[in-house]
């Protein structure tokens, strides 16, 4: 009897840390973000401005008006809630229009590490020796040559891929949503809609987006393992978490922090929870999952040691102490002179040598206090931006803008200020529904310990790597989406706008 409730007092109390720790962080990120300079109302432009006072005054009738209140509350919204299927459909299918429309109308040369990956494929030169410094680009190349080869060589064509694969991961996140329950896939399919208005990295043929259908993938696998008591659909989802969270370790190692998440939880639960430990099951899930994921990396290490295609020099590689020496000085991100003296050195053990010494120097000259410091500010850098750093790693848009999209987002657009408050506007929204989610439903616990483990590591990751800007942010959007989605669905049970079920 007093180990039981040693158990559930150890439980209790790390299921408490994980809640506190992501509140103060969200809170943190919150205040970040509206002290932020895209929030600057004056400096859009006169046309959003006329559309910001006229929907302030809708609100302020609404609230004065009970008559108004009323007629929406009793007429309005039980007719939008009865047709929320529809609608939603709707609304999808002229996001997917409209996007098409803007690849077509803003398509252009991206620079940095992009070009250098797509410049490969269309043109078969790089930077020099790009590929031996940044092997972890590996992949990706071979993911774009495969796709040029069959789809087209060409930036619209790889655009295409980049918009097939952040539509494709926020739908299987909207599946995941309606897998855990039928209403939370509603808001999350709200709030995807809500994101992807404001998303212009549909043309970033880049990791960032391309990983996001890999990740997604992977964590529906988690769910079906876990929810199904039938042996072969567990399998089915070990499969999917075997194979898709290796393809998303390689495309972007970063991006499987979520599984160390998960198997944290679980480990929780089976220590201080489950009463009945279904040891075969356990052992069928891991066997599944990481022989497929053992399969997975030995078929690309084959492909890898034989392919013609590129030649690199691995001695030339960039080692991972660089990119923790980057993320403790400047802004935290990417740093030209430790990137170009650890490049010149020879040796790996050379560059290791160097960045370690960098790092011991840093901190050092920090001290405790001002390395926390430091980590305050390089979290607002991580964070704060709500268009995910667009354009905020230098003009890697050259062209000038000529068309109205492009006046949105491109470096001289006359309208990238509205495009910034709007979408800094959008992701306000989704940090008030993390900081604002309580009540987690009983049954969805372990998935809320899981989502909110889950972006715990991603920000703290980002805290001790390379960082400094919003756009690594991306690769972890399923979580926050789908944790977001969640907490929204419990917000609008609670106040009886839809009925829960599951």
């Amino acid at each position: 009897m007093e180990k039981n409730k040693i158990k559930v007092s150890t439980f209790n109390f790390l299921k408490k840390a994980i809640n506190i720790v992501f509140l103060v962080w969200m809170i943190l990120i919150f205040i970040g973000s509206i002290r932020s300079t895209h929030l600057n109302i004056a400096e859009v432009s006169p046309e959003l401005f006329t559309l910001i006072s006229l929907f302030a005054i809708c609100i302020v009738i609404y609230f004065a008006s009970n008559n108004i209140k009323s007629f929406i509350k009793n007429k309005v919204t039980p007719l939008v809630l009865g047709y929320k299927l529809t609608l939603l459909s709707i609304w999808s299918l002229l996001l997917i229009i409209g996007q098409i429309i803007f690849i077509a109308q803003t398509t252009t040369t991206i620079g940095f590490d992009v070009g250098g990956v797509v410049g490969q494929v269309i043109y078969g030169t790089s930077m020099p020796n790009y590929f031996s410094y940044n092997p972890n680009n590996l992949p990706l190349l071979f993911l774009e040559n495969f796709w040029g080869n069959h789809f087209g060589a060409n930036w619209v064509s790889f655009n295409i891929m980049s918009l097939l694969s952040t539509d494709l991961g926020f739908i299987i996140t909207i599946l995941t949503a309606r897998y855990i329950n039928k209403n939370s896939m509603y808001t999350t399919w709200l709030l995807s809609l809500l994101l992807l208005g404001c998303f212009p990295y549909i043309i970033v043929p880049y990791t960032d987006v391309l990983v996001l259908p890999l990740v997604s993938l992977a964590f529906l696998g988690y769910l079906i393992a876990k929810k199904n008591n039938n042996l072969y659909i567990k399998s089915l989802g070990s499969l999917l978490i075997g194979i898709f969270g290796t393809l998303s370790f390689l495309l972007k190692p970063s991006s499987v922090i979520f599984i160390i998440a998960i198997i944290l939880v679980e480990i929780f639960y089976l220590l201080f929870k489950s009463k009945k430990v279904k040891v075969f099951y356990i052992i069928s899930i891991l066997l599944v999952s990481f022989g497929s994921a053992f399969g997975v990396k030995q078929i690309y290490n084959s492909y890898l040691h034989d392919q013609q295609y590129i030649k690199v020099n691995p001695s030339m590689k960039k080692p991972p102490e660089l990119f923790l020496a980057m993320g403790m000085v400047g802004n935290g991100g990417y740093n030209t002179m430790l990137t170009n003296t650890v490049n010149s050195l020879k040796t790996q053990h050379e560059k290791k040598t160097f960045a370690v010494k960098q790092i011991k120097d840093t901190l050092h000259r920090y001290g405790i206090f001002g390395y926390l410091q430091f980590l305050l500010k390089k979290n607002t850098n991580n964070t704060s931006n709500g268009a995910f750093g667009w354009l905020q790693e230098g003009n890697f848009i050259l062209a000038p803008a000529t068309n109205r999209l492009q006046q949105l987002v491109y470096p001289n657009g006359s309208h990238l200020l509205d495009y910034f408050f709007i979408s800094q506007i959008v992701w306000i929204i989704l940090l008030v529904i993390l900081t604002l989610g309580y009540k987690s439903p009983q049954k969805l616990e372990s998935i809320i310990m899981i989502l909110k483990l889950s972006i715990i590591g991603s920000l703290m990751y980002l805290l001790l790597f390379e960082g400094g800007r919003s756009r690594y942010l991306i690769q972890f959007l399923p979580q926050i989406i789908l944790l977001s989605g969640i907490y929204l669905n419990v917000y609008f049970t609670d106040n009886m706008f839809v009925k829960n079920s599951d």
